[in-house]
Protein backbone atom coordinates (compact mmCIF):
# COMPACT_ATOMS: atom_id res chain seq x y z
CA UNK A 1 0.00 0.00 0.00
CA UNK A 2 2.94 2.17 -0.04
CA UNK A 3 2.79 2.39 -3.69
CA UNK A 4 -0.78 3.68 -3.40
CA UNK A 5 0.10 6.12 -0.83
CA UNK A 6 2.58 7.78 -3.23
CA UNK A 7 0.13 7.56 -6.40
CA UNK A 8 -2.77 8.96 -4.82
CA UNK A 9 -0.48 12.10 -3.27
CA UNK A 10 1.47 12.09 -6.51
CA UNK A 11 -2.34 12.15 -8.41
CA UNK A 12 -3.35 15.19 -5.82
CA UNK A 13 0.02 17.48 -7.43
CA UNK A 14 -1.50 16.71 -10.95
CA UNK A 15 -4.45 17.59 -10.23
CA UNK A 16 -3.09 21.28 -9.00
CA UNK A 17 -0.96 21.68 -11.39
CA UNK A 18 -3.65 20.89 -14.10
CA UNK A 19 -5.95 23.07 -12.28
CA UNK A 20 -2.97 25.59 -12.72
CA UNK A 21 -2.98 25.23 -16.53
CA UNK A 22 -6.54 25.45 -16.92
CA UNK A 23 -7.01 28.36 -14.87
CA UNK A 24 -4.12 30.04 -16.81
CA UNK A 25 -5.52 29.22 -20.47
CA UNK A 26 -9.05 30.53 -19.29
CA UNK A 27 -7.80 34.00 -17.55
CA UNK A 28 -9.50 36.84 -19.52
CA UNK A 29 -5.86 38.07 -20.35
CA UNK A 30 -5.13 34.67 -22.32
CA UNK A 31 -8.23 35.63 -23.81
CA UNK A 32 -9.63 32.12 -23.32
CA UNK A 33 -6.73 30.16 -25.35
CA UNK A 34 -7.79 26.23 -25.86
CA UNK A 35 -4.88 25.14 -27.12
CA UNK A 36 -0.85 26.04 -27.02
CA UNK A 37 0.90 28.18 -24.76
CA UNK A 38 0.94 31.00 -26.57
CA UNK A 39 3.76 33.77 -25.57
CA UNK A 40 3.20 33.98 -22.25
CA UNK A 41 6.06 32.67 -19.82
CA UNK A 42 3.95 31.92 -16.46
CA UNK A 43 1.85 30.10 -19.02
CA UNK A 44 4.38 28.07 -21.11
CA UNK A 45 6.26 27.33 -16.80
CA UNK A 46 2.83 26.34 -15.78
CA UNK A 47 2.77 24.02 -19.24
CA UNK A 48 5.88 22.38 -18.50
CA UNK A 49 5.38 22.15 -14.90
CA UNK A 50 2.57 19.48 -15.55
CA UNK A 51 4.18 17.90 -18.23
CA UNK A 52 7.28 17.41 -16.68
CA UNK A 53 5.29 15.67 -13.70
CA UNK A 54 3.71 13.35 -16.40
CA UNK A 55 7.12 12.29 -17.62
CA UNK A 56 8.64 10.74 -14.48
CA UNK A 57 5.45 9.92 -12.56
CA UNK A 58 4.39 6.62 -14.69
CA UNK A 59 8.20 5.60 -14.58
CA UNK A 60 8.43 5.77 -10.53
CA UNK A 61 5.09 4.53 -9.88
CA UNK A 62 5.58 1.32 -11.62
CA UNK A 63 9.19 0.85 -10.14
CA UNK A 64 7.90 1.74 -6.98
CA UNK A 65 5.24 -0.93 -7.59
CA UNK A 66 7.85 -3.69 -8.31
CA UNK A 67 10.00 -2.61 -5.73
CA UNK A 68 6.92 -3.39 -3.08
CA UNK A 69 5.80 -6.44 -4.52
CA UNK A 70 9.73 -7.88 -4.23
CA UNK A 71 9.40 -7.16 -0.35
CA UNK A 72 11.63 -4.20 0.08
CA UNK A 73 11.62 -2.89 3.33
CA UNK A 74 8.74 0.07 3.90
CA UNK A 75 11.46 2.27 4.96
CA UNK A 76 13.43 2.51 1.58
CA UNK A 77 10.36 3.01 -0.16
CA UNK A 78 9.34 5.64 1.65
CA UNK A 79 12.59 7.30 1.42
CA UNK A 80 12.94 6.73 -2.45
CA UNK A 81 8.87 8.28 -2.99
CA UNK A 82 9.67 10.47 -0.02
CA UNK A 83 12.61 12.73 -1.94
CA UNK A 84 10.74 11.98 -5.41
CA UNK A 85 7.08 13.52 -3.88
CA UNK A 86 9.40 16.33 -2.46
CA UNK A 87 11.14 16.68 -5.77
CA UNK A 88 8.46 16.83 -7.64
CA UNK A 89 6.23 19.49 -5.30
CA UNK A 90 9.63 21.68 -5.57
CA UNK A 91 9.71 21.46 -9.58
CA UNK A 92 5.65 22.02 -9.34
CA UNK A 93 5.67 25.17 -7.42
CA UNK A 94 8.74 26.57 -8.81
CA UNK A 95 7.58 26.03 -12.39
CA UNK A 96 4.50 26.45 -12.00
CA UNK A 97 3.39 28.94 -9.71
CA UNK A 98 7.08 31.23 -9.76
CA UNK A 99 8.54 32.97 -12.61
CA UNK A 100 11.97 32.33 -11.60
CA UNK A 101 13.41 29.82 -8.61
CA UNK A 102 16.83 28.31 -9.57
CA UNK A 103 17.41 26.64 -6.67
CA UNK A 104 14.45 25.20 -6.17
CA UNK A 105 14.13 23.69 -9.20
CA UNK A 106 17.99 22.66 -9.40
CA UNK A 107 16.99 20.70 -6.04
CA UNK A 108 13.62 19.22 -7.06
CA UNK A 109 14.89 18.40 -10.54
CA UNK A 110 17.90 16.12 -8.56
CA UNK A 111 15.06 15.03 -5.85
CA UNK A 112 13.58 13.18 -9.06
CA UNK A 113 16.17 11.73 -10.51
CA UNK A 114 18.20 10.79 -7.84
CA UNK A 115 15.26 8.27 -6.14
CA UNK A 116 14.28 7.20 -9.88
CA UNK A 117 17.69 5.86 -10.13
CA UNK A 118 17.85 4.74 -6.81
CA UNK A 119 14.56 2.77 -7.30
CA UNK A 120 16.29 1.65 -10.95
CA UNK A 121 19.45 0.07 -9.44
CA UNK A 122 17.16 -1.48 -6.42
CA UNK A 123 14.36 -3.13 -8.60
CA UNK A 124 17.60 -4.45 -11.20
CA UNK A 125 19.28 -5.80 -7.75
CA UNK A 126 15.93 -7.64 -6.44
CA UNK A 127 15.89 -8.83 -10.30
CA UNK A 128 19.55 -10.21 -10.49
Amino acid sequence: MITALYASLLAILLFILSIRVIGLRGSPIFTFMALGKGDDELLQRAVRAHGNLTEYLPTMLILLFFLETAGVAGTKLHVLAGAFLLGRVMHGICMGFMRSSMPMRVVGTALTLLPLAGAALLLLMQAL
